[in-house]
């Protein structure tokens, strides 16, 4: 076979490698084979200056990066102090056939390697790899061709064409990998930003998102070091998935989102009309309008009621008794001069009745919508197919298995594994977090006997949650 074919050969087994580490060990192996050299160094380029990838030395028996593992040498400057880095620096190829008697060359580099090792280092073909905007991405520095007896030898001129070739399919190689790591940094750093963006708006969502992550990222090791078979595509996926999942929130207003009691943004005003109350009580006694018996009936059963009241700011869950006195105080009216006043208003009776938490029921839609504009958001971005279920995952979060969450109220049957492990993980966070200012943070055996009940109820997946709480005993 001739080395035309075998670059075509080289040329349609790269175009079915993923890897780009693989292909660039094949060229630089094929590169030997071809020119039948003793050694060879592949340098690649970072920081404007040239980082040692692959190097190979028959003689010396060195074989050294394969993808897997770094070179331990310093990098080498793009400048004419060395034949890399010349190369480099003027972007044109060198071809010697022997270092040591060429005159246009010093080659101090070679000749210092050679006294240090005790390696004879004659004919060297480097050759820069250009990418098609004339950006040098790395060196190929080929040493000592053969003939077939052994002996050192110039590489030859027609030779150095078809490394030229295979020079530059390491240089597309390059370019696909840059560009797809600038297009992974570009997305990564698209999220982060609105992640930033969501965390600036209210202080108390700050850290959820990097730990709901974390701990998608760190499940799903745990799960597949424990029998189970997560792609790690897969894993990304959640995890992006998880970067992504509150972006919904930078729409929530943020009189919602920041909401940290049942009265807030009401309770002062509320205080201001009790003195208000509380002083037209005073002066209807002093000026004789009531007696002291009824002054202190109406003042005792004022002060219950208000601190009461002042109570529900904060308090943990109104039982349905308190929910009757609520009542009972929302139907109590003074007369004062400046008309009727009451201690619960009507724009003021629904927050104070909110059994749980500190939303009513059209806030708490408000704050459910949050995945409904994650969804929308993240429609406008294209992922790529790497990515391409991330919007699906992030934006249903908070389904259940028996069809009880939202916003699709979707079932078991199309709620995929990656969905349910964001879900655990999503209210396991919830639960025990640190910077929520309506709730203490619950301990983790709380929390993981409320996964349980979720399961008992047939919202989490039981084999996963099981294995959450196995995670969170052996590592948090």
């Amino acid at each position: 076979m001739n080395n035309i074919n075998k670059v075509l050969e080289i040329s349609i087994a790269l175009s079915s490698e993923k890897d780009y580490k693989k292909i660039l060990t094949k060229i630089v192996d094929e590169s030997m084979n071809i020119t039948n050299c003793d050694a060879a160094t592949l340098y690649l380029k970072q920081d404007d200056k040239l980082y040692f990838y692959i190097s190979r030395n028959k003689t010396l028996d060195i074989f050294q990066g394969d993808g897997s593992q770094s070179i331990n040498l310093p990098p080498v400057m793009i400048n004419e102090d060395s034949v890399s880095g010349y190369v480099a620096y003027k972007k044109e190829s060198i071809n010697t056939h022997d270092i040591y008697n060429d005159p246009k060359f010093h080659f101090e580099g070679p000749k210092k390697y050679d006294s240090m090792t005790g390696y004879h280092t004659k004919s060297m073909l480097v050759i820069p790899l250009i990418n098609r905007e004339e950006e040098v991405l790395g060196v190929l520095q080929l040493i000592n061709s053969m003939d077939k007896d052994g002996n050192i030898i110039a590489f030859d001129n027609n030779i150095q064409d078809i490394i030229y070739a295979l020079a530059s399919l390491s240089a597309i190689s390059l370019s696909n990998k840059l560009l797809y790591e600038e297009r992974e940094q570009l997305l990564d750093s698209f999220i982060k930003a609105m992640v930033t963006a969501i965390d600036s708006r209210t202080p108390y969502n700050a850290n959820h998102t990097i730990n709901v992550a974390r701990l998608c990222d760190e499940f799903v090791n745990y799960l597949n070091n424990n029998g189970y078979s997560i792609s790690a595509n897969d894993k990304d996926e959640l995890v992006m998935a998880a970067m992504c999942h509150d972006i919904g929130k930078i729409i929530t207003p943020l009189n919602v989102l920041n909401k940290a009691t049942r009265l807030e943004g009401k309770i002062d005003l509320m205080k201001m009309r009790f003195k208000v109350i509380e002083s037209e009580l005073k002066c209807k006694y002093l000026n004789n309008e009531i007696d002291l018996n009824t002054y202190n009936e109406e003042y005792k059963l004022f002060k219950e009621y208000t601190d009461f009241v002042i109570s529900l700011d904060t308090k943990g869950y109104i039982t349905p008794n308190e929910l009757d006195y609520i009542k009972k105080i929302y139907e109590k009216e003074y007369e004062t001069s400046f008309g009727i006043l009451k201690i619960i208003e009507e724009n003021e009776i629904l927050d104070a009745s909110i059994v749980k938490g500190t939303l009513t029921s059209d806030e708490r839609k408000e704050i459910e919508m949050h995945v409904v504009y994650t969804n929308r958001i993240l429609n406008d971005i294209r992922f790529g197919k790497k990515y391409q279920n991330v919007k699906k995952i992030a934006s249903s979060h908070h389904e259940y298995l028996d069809g009880s969450g939202y916003p699709n109220h979707i079932k078991d049957d199309v709620i995929s594994t990656l969905i349910r492990i964001i879900t655990i993980c999503d209210v396991y966070e919830s639960l025990t977090s640190t910077d929520r200012p309506y709730k203490k943070p619950m301990p983790k055996e709380i929390a993981c006997k409320i996964l349980g009940e979720m399961v008992n109820e047939g919202k989490l997946d039981n084999t996963l949650v099981l294995m959450f709480k196995k995670y969170v005993g052996e590592n948090i």
